[in-house]
């Protein structure tokens, strides 16, 4: 059971959380060694740009992490909306109770 204030304390803990996976995507995006290199070896790879199979094997190698290390991110980064929208959810439906109501 929660009261309306752990509520929004927990809401307030799950905003600050979502900033914080919200920069450190935008951070990777915009980051020189990761979001930047992966737009750009995608391009490399698009255009056929490698000089041989080994340098292109590496370039894909290397794509896949980048992919899944920004997949990872975003993952976090929706999570942490869900649990915000959630306990925002729940503020709102205690609000329609009357006086200082638990919720399960």
């Amino acid at each position: 059971m929660a009261t309306i204030e752990e509520i929004r304390q927990q809401l307030t803990k799950a905003e600050v959380e979502y900033g914080k996976a919200d920069k450190k995507l935008n951070d990777w995006e915009e980051g020189v060694y990761k979001g930047k290199r992966l737009i750009e070896l995608g391009e490399k790879l698009y255009n056929e740009e490698w000089k041989n199979e080994v340098q292109k094997k590496g370039w894909e190698e290397m794509v896949g992490k980048l992919e899944e290390e920004k997949k990872l991110l975003e993952k976090e980064k929706g999570e942490r909306w869900k649990q915000a929208e959630y306990l925002q959810k729940k503020l709102v439906e205690f609000g329609e109770g009357e006086g200082n109501e638990q919720i399960a």
